[in-house]
């Protein structure tokens, strides 16, 4: 397996790309974000931004000739709440998509977790009708969530638990435990110990399993519905005070995660647990720590980010 940065177009093009880009104002510091994925075997042309004011702004992404050229014009203003949208009481911790049908979880740190369809949207008017399929509250801040499944089911991790919730949306969001420590919620052995929090949460590619990064310099991959734990993986850290990030190889075969000690990308070989490559600065990588990864669903490129203020695109080549 050999890895390398993708090399530019030219020497110009990261700042043509930026002079071209289109910068969407939100009205207050963006924590997060996520591009919408399917509608009804369609892209669905909106992004996502959780802000620190509790909003979720709504954006439209389309890129045809007559869309608006002026980001501010592309911010849709919805039917819920007169027109303001999504919103929460504190600042919003994580953002996803399911990937099957348009409904976007949004969690806060109030603890509050909401489920929103977002419907048509209409570019012209910038509107997008919107609803409520869920609201939910815990006693802490959901720290790491995702869509497991085929989207048919809601899974989050909630800071102070030692279990991941599942919620099935075609049975009233009726919800299931399972433990990160073994055994079955509601039994004797079911171990309410808490040594680590999940700050960021992952499907694989087929769907079995989900891969886990902790805040205790441990990153595990679990059979998904259930409580067991398949394999634990070492190496890199992140305590407290990091960001702990993963993603996926398209293939599912590896696992790619930050560490808050070193500037690099660590790769795990899943099967072998081991870390088989660091995307360091000695191969072209980053001079400062990886803030986010995204792996793509369907090449061998990964992409990662830095307070650098560099993103680098990586490609796998086997």
């Amino acid at each position: 397996m050999r890895w390398g940065s993708a090399l530019a177009p030219g020497d110009a093009s990261s700042i043509k790309a930026v002079d071209e880009s289109i910068i969407i104002p939100c009205g207050a510091p963006i924590i997060c974000c996520a591009f919408a994925q399917v509608n009804r075997g369609r892209g669905l042309p909106v992004v996502a931004a959780g802000c620190m004011d509790g909003s979720v702004k709504l954006a439209y992404c389309g890129l045809e000739m007559d869309a608006p050229k002026e980001g501010r014009l592309r911010i849709l203003k919805s039917d819920l709440e007169n027109g303001n949208g999504i919103k929460h009481g504190k600042y919003v911790k994580t953002i996803c998509w399911s990937p099957s049908e348009p409904i976007l979880a949004s969690a806060s740190a109030d603890g509050t977790v909401q489920l929103t369809s977002v419907g048509s949207v209409d570019s012209e008017a910038a509107t997008v009708s919107l609803k409520v399929v869920q609201s939910m509250h815990f006693d802490g801040a959901v720290e790491s969530m995702c869509f497991v499944n085929n989207g048919n089911t809601f899974c989050c991790y909630v800071r102070g638990t030692s279990y991941l919730s599942y919620f099935d949306l075609k049975d009233g969001c009726k919800q299931s435990k399972m433990s990160l420590n073994g055994g079955v919620a509601g039994t004797g052995c079911f171990d309410e110990h808490v040594s680590f929090a999940i700050l960021s949460l992952l499907p694989s590619p087929n769907g079995e399993y989900l891969a886990a990064a902790t805040d205790s310099s441990r990153n595990f991959i679990m059979k998904t519905n259930t409580d067991r734990i398949v394999r634990n993986l070492y190496g890199h850290k992140n305590d407290g005070f990091s960001n702990p990030k993963i993603a996926w190889s398209s293939n599912g075969q590896y696992l790619y995660g930050n560490s808050q000690d070193e500037n690099c990308v660590c790769v795990w070989d899943i099967a072998s647990t081991s870390i088989v490559k660091r995307l360091d600065q000695s191969n072209g990588g980053h001079s400062g720590f990886v803030r986010d990864i995204y792996s793509s669903s369907s090449t061998d490129t990964v992409a990662s980010v830095s307070f650098d203020k560099a993103a680098k695109i990586w490609l796998r080549d086997m």
